[in-house]
């Protein structure tokens, strides 16, 4: 495992929910919690995963209210860095995501991993592909199937 990544949101949410790759993830954030690796990220990651924490912990019965309200603030809480979506950074990920027919969250996560020069951990496969050669990115290991979340 290297030293630092760029995480996007599939991986943040194995950390609560047992979805293929969650030991891998919980590895990462161990790792993290015990400061040899460093995790770095988009600032709406936050909401992304809030969002699906709801629905996928909380609504579908995984999660109390309690266990989902902290959830939400671990990102901040055990030290992962999180970058600014500046209108330069929207403005070179949207620029990728023309060229690479990427959505615009993927895009995000490929734009800062390529400025930090570091490789982005993902949980999708098809993000894999469709960014190869701009920049190193790693599925989650464990992942069985393709999709993001």
């Amino acid at each position: 495992m290297v030293d630092a990544y760029v995480v996007d949101t599939g991986v943040f949410l194995r950390w609560f929910i047992d979805q293929d790759g969650f030991e891998h993830a919980r590895e990462l954030q161990q790792k993290l919690i015990d400061g040899s690796v460093a995790v770095e990220t988009v600032d709406f990651a936050r909401v992304e995963v809030a969002g699906v924490l709801r629905k996928k912990g909380l609504l579908a019965g995984r999660l109390t209210v309690e266990e989902f309200t902290a959830a939400v603030r671990v990102i901040d809480d055990i030290g992962v860095t999180v970058h600014e979506t500046t209108a330069d950074r929207l403005e070179r990920a949207a620029a990728m995501a023309a060229r690479k027919n990427l959505g615009m969250y993927d895009a995000l996560f490929v734009q800062l991993a390529g400025e930090l020069d570091l490789p982005l951990l993902t949980t999708d496969g098809r993000l894999r592909r469709a960014a190869e050669g701009s920049v190193s990115i790693e599925v989650l290991r464990g992942i069985k199937k393709p999709n993001p979340v």
